[in-house]
């Protein structure tokens, strides 16, 4: 019998339909790759995988390692393949239309993220994706990720944003770096893409740059182009970059925010968090030891929308630029913080997130490469960034430290805050003007 599809679900399904979202993951079916497999997983818990390749589908029951088969046309998907949703299971009304799966082997899984089968003398084997890394044509994006393709083929983009895009008389470059393990990735490139085939503008030249897995191949190319975050779209003229889209886009679409690039007319991101009103805003003086004015800071700080605050801050020092967004709950707990510093040298941004007494830290930067680190921290511990506030929220806590080239350690405090300045052991202070 001709194994088609490949989808997990749990047993514990009820009589109402279940949604399924896509992710990518590697199926080899008797030992050979297949790339047309789709995975997806469940919208709702319990976490239930899906491995969808035609019309047979084989259930996995992870609680009991059983395998049981059902029919394809059992599930409808969305025209662009991100999603489907299943027909409901039989109930005791009767109701519903989904043939009872019926029992069809066993299969183990060495870890979350792996599973192997063997069903009807086939074996069966899902593991983590395998992106692709370095320079790749728009032909092998499609073959290693389909799903992206049918994205693109059913988007329409904005056609006033399309008609910028081919008034660009200019020759330029868009280097596109991505990885096809990243949701953001698979969001905005395939749009992006179809964007970009709409304006048929022979001036807009695409380069595509895959990442590999956990971000460290090409890791040459990371750090020459100061790649922090994938997706990343580097707008270049005549080899000179004239600006950047990173990750997501900052008016609705990264077609737009390219858009912009090109027409000189880029927009500053909003960052990814929910803001509220606004609590306060201002401007700090940073001066050194000898108080001598050497850069400025200015913040804003947010209503957080579920309790707390969020904090916007910008600190220019010459041809430095360090900019921060960190949330705090209704008492002043760290929840998350990303610091990003950008010097002539390149960029490294920073990302924190609290876990109950864990803190975990990932640098990403042109020349430390990947910095990881997991700390575990009291309950009243201060997460202080470069953002000003933060240090005096932080008086009188152990304070872990997030400096703004990357990482940073738990330590005491070795400031002191009276009113509106804040000064160092080095004897540098910030003052608000």
């Amino acid at each position: 019998m001709r194994l088609l599809a490949v989808l997990f679900l749990s047993l514990t399904l009820t009589a109402e339909p279940r949604k399924f979202n896509d992710t990518i993951r590697d199926v080899y079916l008797d030992g050979k790759l297949d790339r047309t497999a789709q995975t997806l997983v469940s919208a709702d818990a319990p976490r239930v995988y899906a491995v969808v390749c035609g019309d047979e589908v084989l259930l996995f029951d992870p609680a009991a390692k059983t395998v049981s088969k059902a029919a394809r046309s059992e599930f409808e998907f969305a025209k662009d393949r991100t999603s489907a949703t299943t027909s409901a299971m039989p109930a005791q009304t009767g109701n519903s239309t989904m043939t009872a799966p019926a029992p069809a082997g066993t299969f183990v899984q060495p870890d979350g993220a792996t599973f192997l089968a063997t069903v009807e003398g086939r074996s069966i084997y899902v593991g983590s994706h395998q992106s692709p890394a370095g320079p790749m044509t728009i032909e092998e994006l499609w073959r290693t990720a389909p799903v992206w393709q049918a994205i693109a083929e059913q988007y329409e983009p904005d056609g006033a944003v399309v008609e910028r895009l081919r008034q660009v008389q200019t020759p330029t470059r868009l280097q596109i770096v991505l990885a096809t393990w990243c949701g953001d990735s698979r969001q905005h490139v395939p749009r992006l893409l179809k964007s970009i085939e709409q304006a048929a503008n022979p001036n807009l030249i695409v380069e595509l740059i895959g990442v590999g897995p956990d971000f460290e191949t090409p890791m040459e190319t990371i750090q020459s182009l100061s790649i922090t975050n994938v997706p990343t779209v580097r707008v270049l003229r005549e080899e000179s970059e004239i600006g950047r889209y990173v990750e997501t886009p900052a008016n609705g679409t990264v077609e737009a925010d390219i858009a912009d690039i090109l027409h000189g007319t880029q927009q500053p991101h909003p960052g990814r968090l929910e803001l509220g009103a606004v609590l306060s805003s201002g401007t700090y003086i940073l001066r050194d030891p000898k108080r001598r004015a050497n850069g400025t800071e200015s913040y804003t700080i947010y209503e957080r929308p579920r309790g707390g605050a969020i904090v916007k801050s910008v600190i220019a020092r010459g041809t430095s630029k360090t900019e921060t967004w960190a949330s705090f709950d209704k008492d002043r707990k760290p929840l998350s913080a990303e610091v990003t510093h950008r010097t002539s040298d390149g960029v490294t941004r920073t990302r924190y997130s609290r876990r109950e007494n864990l803190l975990y830290a990932t640098s990403r930067g042109a020349t430390g490469g990947i910095v990881q680190q997991v700390l575990a921290v009291p309950d009243d511990f201060a997460l202080v960034t470069p953002a000003t506030v933060t240090y005096a929220w932080a008086a009188g806590k152990r304070a872990y430290v997030a400096g703004e080239g990357g990482a940073g350690a738990l330590r005491d405090a070795d400031w002191s805050v009276n009113g509106t300045t804040v000064k160092f052991a080095d004897g540098t202070t910030r003052r608000t003007r």
